[in-house]
């Protein structure tokens, strides 16, 4: 199409223009500016402001239907093929959170799992999808919010928890840590002055008024959007939504399985891990080698989510784009008990579906694994073996969580109970066909800190699997 093309786009959004648009000049534009988005030899930026166009017209990759609950975006799914992969790694990674840093080896060792071939959203779950979700009720009806714990979130009965427990990281951490919070207040790392002196306030009470005032801070309360919607710099269409929970992620899928008429979840972690990384086990999801324009992260200096697949240098070996960088997203996965990166995970590798890791209606205090790393995260929380947490009820994020679609037909074995605290619970047998959702986030996890940043800014995703900061 021989013109400009962003001034086309921007045009064709006018009523006076777009109005006097054939339907087949308007499928072409919108077929052209999906693939400037995506060609590699195009400018960055020019690609970042193509995919906005194109989301602001009807983004022609996701098909618009109806179905018995509403219209719905069918979401391009990427198939991957049933095989042994490589999970994990054997060293420790180092991540890096608003200036927060530190080692893990949550990820340790590296070892094989074997999979059936399954499905997984090509792009993390936009804005315009997860607008169909909520212009049908999905937050008032009650049927998507499948497990005890999801529906008392719905209802705004399940409270802050995850806000709360990074708080008493932070706590704990300023607490132990000499000099700790004064060099935080020396570089600006609080993100306002009410949040300073929020946390010198309650760093002078005991343990039992410290969990009164964080009652009071984070009070139990209900739901009806994702945290940033109305935030300009993250609610564009074809950008990934962000600042959900894992609750709403799961009752997303199970809206749309019953739209599409097939089973729908997130993904596991070794599932949405495979994916990324392909048959070699490569480090990042383009290979071993670092590069700056692979993903959207903390190096590409964009700062704020992009419209997804732009980074398409980032691809991995099946096509899957965004693993890597954008936002942070949910997997279906437990991790343990806490969020804490200093701390082991209770469910460790190598991945073991018969210890109980896999199930749904885990209480609220077991955490939940992350994946893909996000735009303000380093390298390192990009790569592909990196494993990142927080509680299910968390969507505090100054960026958001997000997730992609999953879906595959495979028979479970059966699973062996084990104890989280002093709740037992067993993974069913679940033949069913999933939709991955992406974590992707910068987990802001309180007020003031996160469990890696005190400033309260993060985001999570997620993608269809057939589909941290101490702020205040």
């Amino acid at each position: 199409m021989p013109c400009n093309l962003i001034v086309a786009g921007r045009a064709a959004r006018l009523q006076t223009i777009g109005s006097r648009l054939s339907a087949a000049m308007h499928r072409d534009l919108c077929t052209a500016l999906v693939g400037r988005s995506r060609d590699p030899a195009a400018d960055l930026r020019h690609r970042i402001a193509c995919g906005h166009a194109v989301g602001d017209l009807g983004d022609p990759r996701f098909e618009r239907r109806t179905g018995p609950h509403g219209d719905f975006l069918v979401p391009p799914l990427v198939p991957v093929p049933g095989g042994t992969y490589q999970i994990g790694d054997d060293g420790p990674l180092a991540w890096s959170v608003l200036d927060v840093h530190g080692t893990t080896t949550a990820h340790v060792p590296r070892h094989e799992v074997a999979l059936a071939s399954y499905e997984i959203g090509q792009f993390p779950v936009t804005n315009a999808e997860y607008a169909c979700f909520m212009a049908a009720g999905g937050y008032d009806d009650e049927r998507w919010w499948t497990t005890d714990d999801a529906r008392r979130w719905r209802r705004g009965d399940l409270g802050n928890t995850g806000q709360k427990a990074n708080d008493w990281i932070w706590r704990r951490r300023f607490l132990t840590e000499p000099g700790l919070f004064d060099q935080m207040e020396s570089e600006g790392r609080f993100p306002s002055a009410d949040v300073l002196e929020r946390w010198r306030a309650w760093l002078t009470l005991d343990e039992e008024a410290f969990e009164l005032a964080l009652d009071d801070r984070w009070p139990a309360k209900r739901e009806t959007e994702p945290r940033f919607w109305g935030d300009e710099r993250f609610n564009r269409p074809t950008q990934p939504v962000v600042g959900l929970c894992w609750y709403e992620a799961r009752a997303y899928c199970a809206w749309l399985s019953a739209q599409m008429g097939r089973d729908l979840r997130l993904p596991t972690e070794v599932e949405w891990e495979a994916a990324a990384r392909g048959r070699d086990g490569r480090a990042y999801p383009w290979g071993d080698a670092w590069d700056r324009l692979g993903a959207n992260t903390n190096e590409a200096r964009v700062w704020r989510t992009t419209p997804v697949g732009v980074f398409v240098e980032g691809d991995s070996p099946f096509g899957v784009a965004d693993m890597a960088g954008n936002t942070t997203e949910w997997t279906a996965s437990l991790f343990g008990g806490s969020a804490d990166d200093s701390e082991p995970p209770q469910f460790p590798y190598p991945y073991d579906t018969r210890d109980g890791r896999e199930e749904p209606a885990a209480p609220s205090s077991v955490c939940r694994v992350l994946r893909g790393g996000e735009w303000s995260y380093v390298q390192g929380n990009a790569r592909c073996a990196y494993r990142g947490t927080t509680c299910p009820t968390s969507g505090w994020t100054s960026r958001g969580s997000g997730w992609r679609r999953w879906q595959r037909g495979r028979v479970a074995t059966e699973h062996r109970d084990r104890r989280v605290g002093s709740a037992p619970w067993s993974m069913p047998v679940d033949g069913r066909a999933a939709l991955v959702v992406d974590a992707s986030i910068l987990l802001g996890r309180g007020d003031g800190c996160p469990v890696r940043s005190a400033d309260g800014s993060g985001w999570t995703g997620w993608r269809d699997h057939t589909p941290r900061s101490s702020g205040g």
